[in-house]
């Protein structure tokens, strides 16, 4: 599966975190997952390898696990506006709009765009 990888570049956690981009894209999910796991692994404080699981998750409709790599990502970066965005979109979808809706409330102030469109959509104001 991870045959693209050589030995050298195993030892590196963005090597595995690359390996994931490259599998969420193709949407190979839990594919991408595994390699998101194994850069966590390697460095428990990748905050970008908990976004993008949290990503591969949200995508396999698996809300209350992406939410929780959404909030690692933050508790690591409180200033990822991406993660806001997914944990609020989660939340959402899990029934918690008032939750979700905060959220994408302070990933908007952040200046993250697309987090408009779903405000738009989902929340009162």
């Amino acid at each position: 599966m991870f045959a693209t990888i050589s030995a050298f570049s195993q030892n590196s956690s963005f090597a595995w975190y690359f390996e994931g981009n490259k599998q969420l894209f193709k949407k190979n999910y839990d594919a991408a997952i595994e390699a998101y796991n194994k850069a966590i692994e390697m460095d428990e404080n990748a905050d970008y390898a908990y976004f993008n699981r949290g990503n591969a998750k949200f995508e396999q409709e698996d809300y209350a696990h992406a939410r929780l790599d959404y909030n690692k990502t933050i508790q690591m970066n409180d200033e990822y506006a991406e993660a806001y965005f997914g944990r609020g979109r989660c939340k959402i979808f899990m029934g918690d709009t008032d939750g979700g809706c905060k959220d994408l409330k302070i990933a908007k102030k952040m200046e993250f765009r697309p987090a408009i469109d779903e405000m738009n959509e989902h929340c009162q104001n």
